[in-house]
């Protein structure tokens, strides 16, 4: 991904159901993705991602699905906008449709978060009120389980537990971030990892409106916190304004951490990308009728960060070897990544290449599965764009 100086925030993702791993030389080149036609061919993408047409920002179409790749290659549809999940086989073909808002068992209170598939039979979808609904393949209802913090992210364990990372709020623009495992079973969950996080932004600009006040922080200076779950239930943890990547590893019934640092440097925010920055800055606030002059702050000093993130994703292959995608500043490369085995040695460097496709820039929607891989895709030259496809792996 070529460096850029605003970042969007979306919330489509993809997971997948792991299976037979494929070791790929991350040395040798260049990774192809060579797409499967067969896979998904029967779907009506228009139907499918019917909101695509709200937005003319690539990343921000099919704004509310949440995405998973079953077992058997079936593809369930979470749309958050309306509470309810869609099922399709391999082919597209719509098998189901369930889910509903509501306070009962098996409903919505808010918009739904599909967190992923237990052990390959059910189905894990949450909401912030702590409510951890469970539904087997076909959508049928099993049980809920609640919890008394808000839950951020779950990730469903190998073991048949859960990993919870969520928050309780402290005080002021303070929260409590705690990592815990949830045993399905018992239903209890015990905390092995917390923090407080303040919500301060010194350097952020505000702006008096006559109702309210508009505040804008600078770029990239809020971090991303990534979490990835191994095929062997170690929790990775990556903050993506640091360097250092933990590990926590469930031993003996205790989580013990531990890191590795990531060896490269990020790139320097410099007097051109802070320009563009103010000329942007200044055009959208001309566009929105407010005084163009509050653009002058971003000229302050200390507003910018000093570099920008070390990456904009991580993400786990079938080796559970970490891929950190990078900001680079050739533009011929928009999906380069480092990789590192997860004892933190360096595997090499290199990008994943496609045909037809637009990846989308984050690398959000990217998951490795019996030597194929599944991702959220643009075909830029059709009447409706956005789809899932399946690729093979070919290295160059």
């Amino acid at each position: 991904m070529t460096r850029k100086t605003l970042s969007i925030t979306i919330s489509l993702f993809l997971i997948v159901s792991f299976g037979m791993a494929q070791q790929i030389n991350y040395s040798a080149g260049p990774v192809k993705l060579i797409p499967e036609t067969s896979f998904l061919s029967n779907a009506d993408w228009k139907t499918l991602f019917y909101d695509e047409s709200q937005s003319h920002v690539a990343d921000r179409v099919g704004l509310n699905k949440q995405i998973a790749v079953g077992p058997d290659e079936r593809v369930y549809i979470s749309d958050r906008s309306n509470f309810t999940i869609s099922i399709l086989d391999k082919t597209g073909r719509l098998l189901k449709t369930f889910g509903k808002k509501g306070y009962k068992p098996g409903e919505f209170v808010n918009n739904q978060d599909f967190d992923g598939i237990l052990n390959d039979k059910l189905l894990v979808i949450s909401d912030n009120q702590g409510r951890i609904n469970f539904f087997d393949l076909d959508g049928n209802f099993v049980k809920m389980i609640t919890i008394d913090f808000m839950p951020l992210r779950i990730f469903p364990l190998k073991s048949g537990n859960l990993i919870i990372w969520g928050h309780v709020p402290v005080s002021g623009l303070k929260s409590k971030h705690v990592f815990a495992e949830l045993d399905y079973n018992t239903e209890k969950y015990t905390v092995f990892n917390e923090n407080v996080k303040s919500f301060e932004q010194p350097n952020r600009i505000t702006i008096p409106m006559e109702d309210n006040v508009i505040a804008i922080g600078a770029p990239y200076s809020t971090a991303r916190k990534m979490i990835r779950v191994t095929d062997d239930d170690r929790v990775v943890f990556a903050d993506n304004s640091s360097n250092i990547v933990k590990l926590f590893s469930d031993i003996d019934g205790k989580y013990k951490e531990s890191e590795f640092r990531i060896k490269f440097d990020p790139i320097e925010i410099g007097a051109e990308e802070k320009e563009e920055y103010y000329q942007n800055f200044k055009e959208k606030l001309k566009k929105k009728g407010i005084d163009v002059s509050y653009a002058e702050k971003v000229k302050a000093e200390g507003f910018y960060p000093d570099h920008l993130p070390y990456f904009y994703n991580m993400i786990l292959d079938e080796k559970n070897n970490c891929l950190f995608f990078i900001f680079t500043n050739n533009k011929d490369e928009d999906y380069a990544f480092q990789a590192y085995s997860i004892d933190g040695k360096f595997l090499g460097q290199s990008e994943f290449k496609i045909e037809g496709y637009d990846l989308l820039s984050k690398m959000r929607y990217f998951k490795f599965r019996d030597g194929f891989v599944y991702t959220l895709a643009l075909k830029p030259d059709d009447e409706h764009p956005l789809r899932i496809i399946k690729c093979r792996m070919v290295t160059e």
